[in-house]
């Protein structure tokens, strides 16, 4: 017999509650939170400013993209760098992030990772002719472009010749660099701050030196080949030489700079390196030997040194190669290949024979008018910065040299808080008020009077004679002057 429609409404609805209630019969169908994925950030050196951005950009997105982070540090040691390499397999690392100690010894590595299965992301540095899954870098190519770009505004700024828009001023627009980046109220600081142009006396050809770092940092050598490259034909700069410092090391820079400047004079009018530790190392030797007025210094990195050394006005221009960017860009890399095998880029970076996925970061050229830029980055920099507004735009840099009362007398009024300019200005104007008057009596006595005011007119009150109307006529004179 067929049931009635109504009846059976009544029975569906009554067998979808009861179904609800008790859940099908089974309480472990709720869905239970997916584990972190895991993976590995091995640094060639971890103590490096830029790579504690990195790491502290990685460790602020551990929870939201829900991933474990094992850190390794090699302390610029290839051996130590494979040995913790080594010991991946068997913690169940998916991917790894990976900035080599040695780029040219990466090829035992790779095959090593890629047979447990791991992911890699090379970062900075490509392993010379190996397989990796992706690569991250800064804008090697466009970074030297960059320090030429400096050099050579700088050199036809010091000779009085008109400065050219060129392609990378649009890139300045964008990233808040170059003549157009200067933060609004930031005048101040960076008025006690002697433009470059001002050290090089206007000659035309610039001479200029390069410190490359280690030949088998391939970040440096594109560099490098991206100066040279830029320097050739140049009627501003001329390249009279380039060393390179083995491992990047800044020790090694006094000796070489000043074997440099013994062989070229004063020649030299602009270092330009490849790494923040150079550049800062060889600023302090122009220092040292008081000359840091007369040549300029423009470095990569941007670290913590050089960025206050920008902000004082003894270094003259770094390229800021965005570790933050880096570390988002790299560790988003990671995650995609560890969970699906693929990710995100923008690109694809010849390797030998083969062709690797990349994603490359934009970069910008600091200088003291922009060096605000970097107070996110480095704390000290953002109170550096207070204090000197504090104070007035503090004392003149190094960097920019001149001498003489004139420039000793500027940075003292602007050293000096606006309260004692004040007060200094109504003390002036209260003595521009007051006269002085002597008075010479018959019997040779002299008196002084100060008297507030300017004096209209003097009369004598008795006693008078005709040495007095003298002296009333004089007093008449002193008085309208």
């Amino acid at each position: 017999m067929p049931v009635p429609a109504p009846k059976l409404l009544i029975w569906s609805a009554a067998l979808i509650m009861f179904l609800l209630t008790c859940g099908c019969g089974n309480k472990n169908t709720a869905r239970k939170p997916e584990p972190p994925v895991r993976i590995a950030v091995s640094f060639s050196d971890m103590d490096r400013d830029g790579n504690k951005i990195i790491k502290k950009v990685m460790e602020g997105r551990k929870k939201q993209d829900n991933v474990d982070i094992i850190w390794l540090d090699a302390k610029n040691d290839p051996d130590l760098q494979a040995q913790q390499l080594e010991k991946l397999g068997n913690q169940k690392i998916k991917a790894v992030v990976l900035q080599l100690a040695n780029p040219g010894a990466g090829a035992d590595l790779m095959r090593k990772l890629v047979e447990k299965n791991i992911k890699i992301v090379a970062l900075e540095n490509l392993p010379s002719d190996s397989p990796v899954d992706a690569y991250v870098a800064s804008n090697h190519t466009l970074t030297g472009q960059l320090l030429v770009r400096f050099v050579v505004r700088t050199a036809r700024k010091g000779a009085g010749l008109p400065v050219p828009d060129d392609p990378l001023d649009e890139i300045g627009k964008n990233q808040g660099q170059g003549d157009g980046g200067k933060k609004p109220g930031n005048e101040e600081k960076v008025g006690s701050v002697v433009p470059p142009e001002s050290q090089v006396g206007g000659k035309i050809p610039m001479g200029a030196v390069l410190l490359g770092g280690d030949p088998g940092d391939a970040a440096s050598r594109e560099i490098a080949a991206a100066v040279r490259e830029s320097l050739q034909g140049s009627s501003e700069v001329r390249l009279l030489a380039e060393e390179i410092i083995q491992q990047n090391d800044p020790s090694r820079v006094p000796v070489i700079l000043q074997e440099l400047l013994m062989k070229n004079g004063n020649n030299i009018q602009a270092v330009l390196a490849t790494d923040s530790g150079l550049a800062i190392a060889a600023m302090e030797v122009l220092r040292n030997m008081g000359i840091n007025n007369l040549v300029l210094t423009a470095g990569v990195g941007a670290d913590e040194k050089s960025s206050k050394a920008l902000a004082s006005g003894e270094h003259d221009a770094e390229v800021d190669t965005r570790p933050d960017l880096l570390g988002q860009y790299a560790l988003e890399a990671a995650i995609g290949l560890a969970k699906n095998g693929s990710w995100q880029n923008d690109g694809q970076t010849m390797n030998g024979s083969y062709s690797v996925p990349s994603r490359i970061t934009p970069v910008r050229l600091i200088q003291a008018e922009n060096v605000y830029l970097l107070e996110q980055q480095w704390e000290s920099l953002k109170k550096k910065g207070k204090e000197n507004q504090s104070q007035g735009g503090g004392s003149g840099g190094s960097s920019g040299g001149g001498s003489g009362n004139e420039g000793g007398q500027e940075g003292s009024d602007q050293g000096s808080g606006g309260d004692d300019k004040k007060d200094k200005g109504e003390q002036n104007k209260k003595q521009e008020n007051k006269t002085t008057l002597r008075v010479t009596t018959q019997d040779g006595k002299t008196t002084e009077i100060e008297i507030n005011g300017e004096i209209k007119k003097i009369e004598t009150v008795g006693g008078g004679n005709q040495g007095g109307q003298q002296e009333q006529n004089q007093g008449q004179d002193q008085g309208g002057q």
